[in-house]
């Protein structure tokens, strides 16, 4: 049976890979596709993710295969048993926690849609589904769109930067419990 635990040396391979191709996802937008597709009612098989996190590149070798399967190994313990954190911290920069909501928002968008627009889903359902998109989806805006929202509203950038983080990493633990009980509710998915 092949070991999943996803090491340094799997990282260091995935980074390297990735910066190889630019038109694949780079890991931190990959950390953030690969949580919102282990969240989704749909159940993504593998060969789907792969090709899209790779662009489709035919020639990818087995050991990078492995690397992608353990690091979504990884999150999937996380999502299922450990409890999901987000992979950045407040202090991280902005295109740390901009590459990670960019890959989350891409992830998430099949059924977003799907269930968004499900005329079964109570309100409350739904604006807690489009409430916890938006906050995990936040750092997809430029810093400098934030900035001219918060001088907009006359708020201070960091403080409401530091509020909106404080969101959502609440909300990413509980995230795809949300999911499961927005799919169940839909009557598009079965139990």
């Amino acid at each position: 049976m092949m070991d999943f635990n996803y090491q340094p040396a799997h990282e260091a391979l995935l980074s390297q890979y990735l910066e190889q191709r630019p038109e694949a996802l780079n890991l931190r937008a990959l950390e953030g596709f690969l949580f919102a597709i282990i969240c989704s009612p749909d159940g993504v098989e593998p060969e789907l993710w792969l090709s899209e996190v790779t662009a489709a590149d035919e020639h990818i070798s087995e050991d990078v295969v492995f690397a992608l399967l353990a690091l979504h190994h990884q999150i999937s313990e996380q999502v299922f048993t450990q409890g999901f954190s987000l992979p950045f911290n407040l202090s991280s920069s902005w295109q740390d926690k901009q590459q990670w909501s960019v890959g989350f928002l891409h992830g998430c968008q099949g059924y977003l849609n799907k269930l968004s627009h499900c005329e079964q889903l109570s309100e409350e359902l739904q604006q807690a589904l489009v409430t916890s998109t938006e906050l995990l989806g936040f750092f997809s805006l430029g810093n400098e769109q934030v900035e001219a929202y918060c001088q907009s509203i006359e708020a201070d950038i960091n403080v409401f930067v530091e509020q909106q983080y404080q969101l959502a990493a609440e909300i990413a633990p509980a995230y795809a419990e949300l999911i499961e009980q927005v799919a169940v509710n839909s009557g598009l998915y079965d139990e």
